[in-house]
């Protein structure tokens, strides 16, 4: 029985490894040389989306022909971030970038974890980049804003990864004050005030 057991389960492994490979493999085939660029909230305005569009005008007076989009979980069109780009950050584009509109957004909102709030945000940020990639898969995937849990699937789809990560997920000031016992907005009083809880977050 135990032997059956074993035999099926992995029998349904290779079966989903095969759709899976299968799935990617197809998506792959359809990839063109382009770089999109997977940040997804475009409308905050602040030093993070500078960054996008000073990296995409770089991009198109080295690389004209290159395609330049961006996946975003914001209601924007190529015009509108055209305007934003100049507007907020005061970088002109030699043409509009191309959109991607994302709808898994709710899966890399705070909200939608209130516990294990990093782990549930980076999980979730995997699952926004899966339908990125299945939508369009490019040559060049440019991560703006820091969901390095989203590298390994890019890997898969093929993507050359490039990143640029202004703020860290984890930092050691962050564990610093953990360790220290300091009751903060990333670290609840419960969690402060035990010293088994510190630890085990720590080790989280």
């Amino acid at each position: 029985m135990a032997l059956w057991v074993l035999l099926s389960t992995t029998l349904l492994s290779s079966l989903l490894s095969l759709v899976l490979f299968s799935a990617v493999a197809a998506v792959i085939s359809g990839r063109r040389r382009a770089v999109w660029f997977f940040h997804p909230y475009t409308n905050d305005g602040g030093g993070g989306e500078r960054v996008l569009w000073c990296a995409v005008r770089s991009l198109q007076e080295e690389n004209p022909d290159l395609d330049c989009a961006v996946f975003t979980v914001d209601d924007a069109s190529p015009q509108s971030l055209a305007a934003r780009a100049i507007d907020r950050s005061g970088v002109k584009l030699l043409r509009p970038p191309q959109v991607v509109r994302l709808y898994r957004r709710k899966w890399i909102e705070e909200n939608t974890h209130p516990h294990f709030t990093a782990i549930g945000q980076s999980l979730g940020s995997v699952y926004l980049s899966w339908e990125a990639l299945c939508k369009f898969t490019p040559q060049f995937y440019f991560d703006t804003s820091g969901y390095a849990f989203t590298y390994s699937l890019a890997s898969i789809f093929g993507c050359k990864i490039i990143c640029y990560t202004h703020y860290l997920t984890i930092s050691s000031d962050m564990v610093s004050r953990v360790l220290q016992h300091s009751s903060m907005y990333n670290n609840d009083s419960l969690i402060a005030s035990s010293i088994l809880l510190s630890r085990c977050k720590v080790v989280y």
